[in-house]
C-alpha cells in the first residue's frame, strides 16, 4: 500500500519554461484576439460570437496557469525575494494584458438588451457568465476607467496585501525555548493546560498589537480603496453590497442570515457554560474557548491522516475519493511546516485541465487531519466543476465552502464510529468548530461593516479595535472573560484584508452543510449523488438556483434556523444537566 509522506508540491505541470517565454506566448495570443475587435458589432452571428468566446477561454487558461504558478511559489516562501519579484512582474504583465482584453466584456455590456438576450440564449455552457455580465452592467465604468482601476489595484491594494503577508509571516514566536511558526502556535492555544493557552495567545497576538499602527494603516487604505471604487465610482449601495452582488446573493438574504446568527448566538453562550463545568474551571476566559476536554496525546502521522480522509471519502462517494487521490498522487499538496510559508491553509484551482493545489502545515494534531479533509474537500469541488468552462468553473464564495465543510463532517462521523468512547469529546470539538465557523465568522462581518464606516469617518486603529473588543464580549456573553489583548485579534485575520466581507461564506457554508448533512443521513446514498451533481455545477448557476435543485431555499429564514436546530441538538447531547 502506498505510503504518504510530508512534502512540498510539484509545480512542474504549470511551471513555464521561463517567465519570459510564457509572457511572449500570452502576448501573441492577446494580439491575435485584439485583431478580432472589428467583428464586435450589434449584428454579430451566434457562431462567430461563440468562436471568439472559445478563443478567449483558451487565452484565459494560459494566463491562469502562469498566475497560479507565481502565486504558489510565493506562498511556499513569502520571504523569497525572487518569488516576490516574479509574482509582482507577472501580476503587472497580466493586469496590462487583461486591460487589453476588456473591450470584449465591455462591448457585450453595451449591446442592446434584445441582442444581449439573444447571445446569452445561444451561449450554451457559458450562459451564466454572460448573464452575470448583464447583471453587473450598471456597476461597470468606461473602458479607460476600468483599465486605470486594474493598474491601480496591482500597484495599490494588491501590493498592500503582499506587504501584509510578508510582514505578518515574518513574525517570530519564541515559545517554550524554541522559535515557532504561526501554525505551531495555533496548536498551543488549544493546549489542555490553561497557562499554556494563555501564554500562547499572548505570544501569538503580541506582534499584531505591537505593530498595530502599520497593520492598521494598511487596513485603512485597503478599506478606503474598496469604498472609493465600489461605492463612489461603481455605485454599489454600500461596501458589503459589492460582495453580495459578486456572490449573486440579495442583500436581504445576507442580512437575514446575519440576523438569524445574532439571534442564536445565545446557544453557544450556553455551550461555553457547559464546557466551563466540564473543564472544572471557576471562570471561563477567551483563552479557554478551544480547550480540549482531555489532553490530545496522540500524534497522527501524515500517512495515517491521508488514509483516514481517503477512507472517509470512499464511503461517501467514488467521485470524492478519486478526485482527492488524484490531487495527492500528482503531488499537488504542500504539507510541510517551514519558515516563511504563508500561514493558514488553502486550495487553489488552476485551470479546467489541471488538478488544484493544496497548502497546509501538518503538525500531527487531529485538527490538522480535519484541515486536510477540508482542503481536499475544496479540491474535490474544484475537480467536479472542471466540466464547466474557465469562466464558470469556480463556485461563488458562499457555495465554495460547501464541499470542504461537508468533508469535515464526514470525517467527524467516521472518527466517532472508529472511537465511540471519544464521541462526546468529538461533539465538543465539533461545537468549538461550529462556533468558530458560524458565530465568529459572522462577527467578523459585523466588525467589517462598522470598520468601513469608522474608517470613512477618520477613526483611529485603537478606536476600531475597541469596537471589535466590545462586540466580541457581547458575542461571547457576560460569563466569558475577554482579555483586552483580543482587541487586536481582527488584525490577525487575513480574509479581512485580502477579501472584504468574505467571512460570511463560512457561516453560510456551515449552516447550509448542516442541513445537507441531515438530508444525507435521512435519504441515504442516493442523496450523495445529488450533492455531487450540485458541486459539479461550480459557478454555472446562481447559488439560489443551484441549491433549489436539491430542495433547499436559502432565501428562507426557516431554512437557516434549521441549521441552529441541529446545533441545539448537539448541545443537548453534551449537557448532563
Amino acid at each position: 500500500m502506498e505510503k504518504y509522506q510530508l512534502g512540498t508540491w510539484d509545480l512542474s505541470e504549470i511551471k513555464p519554461l521561463s517567465i519570459e517565454l510564457a509572457k511572449k506566448s500570452v502576448e501573441q495570443k492577446t494580439k491575435s484576439f485584439e485583431s478580432k475587435r472589428k467583428f464586435l458589432t450589434t449584428t454579430i452571428s451566434n457562431s462567430l460570437f461563440l468562436s471568439l468566446v472559445k478563443e478567449l477561454e483558451l487565452l484565459r487558461q494560459e494566463t491562469e496557469k502562469l498566475a497560479v504558478y507565481v502565486q504558489l511559489k510565493f506562498s511556499e516562501d513569502s520571504a523569497n525575494q525572487k518569488a516576490l519579484a516574479e509574482m509582482s512582474q507577472v501580476e503587472n504583465f497580466l493586469t496590462k494584458t487583461g486591460n487589453r482584453l476588456l473591450f470584449f466584456s465591455l462591448w457585450f455590456k453595451q449591446l442592446p438588451d434584445q441582442k444581449m438576450k439573444q447571445l446569452i440564449k445561444a451561449s450554451g455552457k457559458y450562459r451564466y457568465y454572460f448573464a452575470s455580465l448583464r447583471r453587473t452592467k450598471k456597476y461597470t465604468l468606461k473602458e479607460n476607467e476600468e483599465k486605470i482601476i486594474n493598474l491601480k489595484d496591482t500597484t495599490g491594494v494588491s501590493a498592500l496585501n503582499n506587504i501584509y503577508n510578508i510582514f505578518t509571516s515574518s513574525f517570530s514566536y519564541q515559545f517554550q525555548g524554541k522559535n515557532r511558526t504561526q501554525e505551531e502556535m495555533i496548536t498551543f492555544v488549544r493546549s489542555d493546560k490553561a497557562s499554556v493557552r494563555e501564554q500562547a495567545y499572548r505570544i501569538l497576538l503580541k506582534p499584531f498589537q505591537e505593530h498595530k499602527t502599520v497593520i492598521g494603516e494598511a487596513y485603512k487604505n485597503i478599506i478606503n480603496d474598496w469604498r472609493e471604487e465600489n461605492v463612489f465610482l461603481r455605485g454599489y449601495s454600500n461596501p458589503i453590497n459589492a460582495r453580495n452582488v459578486a456572490n449573486d446573493l440579495p442583500d436581504k438574504a445576507v442580512e437575514m442570515l446575519l440576523r438569524v446568527i445574532r439571534e442564536n448566538q445565545y446557544l453557544f453562550q450556553k455551550f461555553f457554560e457547559i464546557k466551563r463545568k466540564k473543564l472544572g474551571l471557576k471562570r471561563f476566559r477567551r483563552f479557554d474557548l478551544y480547550a480540549p476536554l482531555e489532553p490530545e496525546k496522540e500524534i497522527i502521522s501524515y500517512d495515517a491522516a491521508v488514509k483516514l480522509v481517503l477512507e472517509t471519502f470512499e464511503q461517501f462517494s467514488p467521485y470524492f475519493v478519486n478526485a482527492a487521490r488524484n490531487i495527492l498522487n500528482q503531488k499537488h499538496v504542500h504539507s510541510t511546516v517551514q519558515k516563511g510559508k504563508r500561514s493558514g491553509a488553502f486550495c487553489c484551482p488552476a485551470t479546467t485541465n489541471h488538478a488544484p493545489y493544496v497548502l497546509l502545515s501538518y503538525t500531527g494534531k487531529f485538527r490538522d487531519v480535519s484541515t486536510l479533509a477540508h482542503e481536499l474537500g475544496h479540491g474535490v469541488h474544484m475537480t467536479l466543476s472542471q466540466k464547466q468552462t474557465e469562466f464558470t468553473m469556480d463556485a461563488c464564495l458562499p457555495l465554495a465552502e460547501t464541499a470542504s465543510i461537508f468533508s469535515e463532517m464526514l470525517l467527524s462521523e467516521q472518527m466517532m464510529k472508529l472511537n465511540p468512547r471519544a464521541a462526546k469529546q468529538m461533539i465538543f470539538t465539533k461545537l468549538d468548530d461550529l462556533y468558530a465557523s458560524i458565530i465568529r465568522q459572522a462577527g467578523f462581518i459585523e466588525f467589517e461593516k462598522k470598520a468601513h464606516e469608522m474608517i470613512k469617518d477618520g477613526r483611529t486603529t485603537d478606536e476600531i479595535s475597541a469596537v471589535y473588543l466590545t462586540d466580541l464580549r457581547k458575542q461571547l456573553g457576560p460569563k466569558v472573560i475577554v482579555d483586552d489583548l483580543f482587541a487586536y485579534e481582527w488584525a490577525y485575520i487575513p480574509h479581512i484584508f485580502h477579501t472584504p466581507f468574505y467571512c460570511y461564506a463560512y457561516a453560510f457554508g456551515n449552516l447550509l452543510t448542516l442541513a445537507l448533512y441531515e438530508m444525507y443521513k435521512e435519504k441515504g446514498p442516493a442523496f450523495a449523488e445529488r450533492i455531487v451533481e450540485m458541486l459539479s455545477k461550480g459557478g454555472s448557476e446562481s447559488p439560489v438556483e443551484i441549491t433549489k435543485a436539491i430542495g433547499v431555499d436559502i432565501t428562507s429564514e426557516q431554512f437557516w434556523q434549521k441549521g441552529f436546530e441541529a446545533i441545539k441538538q448537539m448541545i443537548d447531547l453534551v449537557d448532563d444537566n
